[in-house]
């Protein structure tokens, strides 16, 4: 009778799959509007809590290091303020993103 051994790929092997793309954007650069919608609502701080279902305009970060909570997200920032998000960086696994943009935003960017 033969043993079946379950595979696992070799480090090197696993080394060479691990990719993060590079971003489509610049970190910094304006992304839109999002309503927060987080997946684990029961592990967010008080202040996320609170966002919860908030449209926010939200910029770029940038992509989670593979090694990090979110690896190979996009992460996101509040816009030109940090009213709602107190500062947290967002997964992009949190965000609905909107198709418009506010009119006062739009004016920012102009």
């Amino acid at each position: 009778m033969a043993i079946l051994l379950p595979w696992r790929p070799s480090a090197s092997q696993s080394a060479r799959n691990r990719f993060v793309a590079p971003p489509l954007r610049p970190a910094g650069a304006y992304a839109g509007r999002a309503r927060f919608r987080p997946v684990h609502e029961d592990r967010l701080p008080e202040v996320l809590r609170r966002a919860i279902g908030q449209v926010v305009e939200v910029g770029f970060a940038g992509i989670a290091p593979l090694d990090a909570p979110f690896a190979g997200q996009e992460l996101y920032l509040e816009w030109c303020r940090d009213d709602v998000f107190g500062g947290f960086v967002i997964p992009e696994q949190d965000l609905e993103f909107l198709k418009e943009p506010s009119a006062a935003c739009r004016r920012s960017l102009v």
